[in-house]
């Protein structure tokens, strides 16, 4: 009886091998696909209050009250120059930018993360393709 039954799972498993197989090689072959729609790079300086803003982060999210969808992109902003990740830039067509600016002038400070003012917002409309922008941060906007 016991010979049987491993003939049986041994059978069962020669049969199955193959399926296991071919369904984690579409399964992996499909994870490391990159879709969705195009990203370009989004590049610029960031002024707070008229000066370069030494550390900080922006974010470019698409406006989707404008019909606008995709994955955002972002950067940091180091020494009043920022240029998004070459991996997160943005889609193109009307977007909300966020600037955030933080206290400080070293990459250890920017760690902290000490906020310069509350997160600026405004809007842009991103070109199908790379693009270079510049946002001034008012210096009404210091807490």
């Amino acid at each position: 009886m016991r010979a049987f039954a491993r003939e049986t799972i041994r059978d069962r498993w020669r049969a199955a091998g193959p399926v296991v197989v071919l369904v984690t090689l579409a399964f992996v072959g499909g994870c490391g696909r990159r879709g969705g729609p195009p990203r370009y790079p989004v590049s610029g300086s960031v002024t707070y209050a008229g000066s370069p803003l030494a550390l900080g982060r922006i974010s470019f999210e698409p406006d989707t009250s404008q019909a606008n969808q995709g994955p955002g992109g972002y950067g940091d902003i180091v020494n009043g120059s920022y240029e998004t990740y070459r991996t997160m830039g943005a889609v193109g067509g009307p977007h909300r930018v966020v600037i955030e600016g933080y206290a400080g002038d070293t990459p250890e400070q920017r760690q902290k993360r000490r906020p310069l003012f509350p997160p600026f917002i405004t809007t842009v409309d991103l070109p199908t393709g790379k693009a270079e922008i510049d946002f001034d941060v008012p210096a009404a906007r210091s807490r």
